[in-house]
């Protein structure tokens, strides 16, 4: 149980940190500035192309039509999101006793 949970949280996290990506990158009107597009052909991408961390691995970071390469700087976000929602879920879960794994 404390396994799925912990997977649901890193996911949450990325999809976050995704977020803050684009909002650092774009500005805070990122959320009004329409769907995620390539900066090399300008195609939009479909949702299996802006699932975090999944897709930049099975793109190898690059767009799938002209291949332009995709900053490695998006992965760092997701990762990072992951990664802090993760310590702060396990220090919740070690603060309240439960065991971490």
């Amino acid at each position: 149980m404390l396994v799925a949970l912990l997977v649901f949280v890193a996911v949450a996290g990325a999809a976050f940190g995704s977020f803050a990506g684009v909002v650092a990158s774009r500005g805070m009107r990122a959320s009004l500035a329409g769907r995620s597009h390539c900066e090399g052909c300008g195609r939009t991408l479909h949702w299996y192309e802006v699932v975090p961390l999944l897709s930049y691995v099975m793109l190898r970071g690059r767009c799938r039509t002209c291949q332009a390469p995709i900053g490695v700087r998006a992965f760092a976000w997701e990762v990072g999101g992951a990664a802090v929602a993760l310590a702060i879920a396990l220090a919740v879960a070690l603060l309240r006793g439960m065991p971490p794994v």
